[in-house]
């Protein structure tokens, strides 16, 4: 019984111990400095849409952060004003202990390039199927969708999602053309043929199957006498030669 009450007593000590360096921590906060700004952004496969610069450039826009105390700062706006920026997906910001503000930036990761006519600016798409600024420091090496809009463009967003972590697939797609009845042809990095898709219903079907095809054709030579191949026929490869 003794001992029961001592693990209580011991217990409620350690929490009375605990909220009380708690607060003193939030009193001490009340009056510590912001003494700099660190910004930590997230790599996405070499690609540097956003840099530490950039980001600290939109928030000095707004307060100059060093100097400031912590309490006076809220961190809620600092995250909206980096949220601002178009290629940022997310950003995490925290004080430390070393008495500087910390940011971890995520950025948004291009798949493609969506490319309409020449009046019309490029975009970028990203892994959500979303619009995307170009940027003027760094240009990704991505896939370019022809297509009139993000909405006709859409069989071919579908198809670089659906491929983009397969390694193989991912790097054998150089163009797509969107037609105008909705059909994609896929102009790829090995070979002379278009791959024709009218949809990506049992993708990896197809793809399979292309595969298979593109093997035997490489292995006897003859990859370059083909000039379409069309997977739109459930089932089957219809290749069609240059003779």
């Amino acid at each position: 019984m003794i001992r029961r009450i001592a693990l209580i007593t011991a217990s409620f000590l350690l929490l009375a111990g605990t909220a009380a360096l708690v607060g003193f921590a939030q009193l001490e906060e009340q009056n510590i400095r912001c003494k700099a700004l660190a910004v930590d952004v997230e790599e996405i496969d070499g690609m540097f849409f956003v840099d530490a610069a950039g980001v600290k450039d939109v928030i000095f826009q707004h307060d100059s952060i060093s100097g400031s105390f912590f309490a006076d700062l809220n961190l809620i706006e600092v995250a909206n004003w980096v949220r601002s920026i178009p290629a940022v997906d997310d950003v995490e910001v925290y004080p430390g202990l070393d008495r500087v503000l910390h940011l971890k930036v995520t950025q948004r990761k291009p798949i493609a390039r969506l490319h309409a006519d020449a009046d019309v600016v490029d975009l970028y798409i990203d892994s959500e199927g979303n619009p995307l600024e170009l940027s003027p420091h760094f240009t990704a090496r991505v896939p370019v969708i022809h297509a009139a809009s993000v909405e006709t463009a859409q069989t071919a967003i579908h198809f670089i999602q659906a491929v983009r972590n397969d390694s193989f697939w991912a790097a054998f797609c150089d163009q797509i053309i969107v037609k105008a009845e909705g059909e994609i042809e896929i102009i790829p990095r090995i070979g002379n043929a278009r791959i024709v898709l009218n949809n990506t219903e049992e993708l990896q079907k197809k793809l399979d199957k292309l595969f298979t095809f593109y093997h035997e054709q490489i292995s006897r030579g003859n990859l370059n006498d083909y000039k379409r191949i069309d997977l739109s026929y459930q089932g089957q490869v219809v290749a069609q030669r240059y003779y």
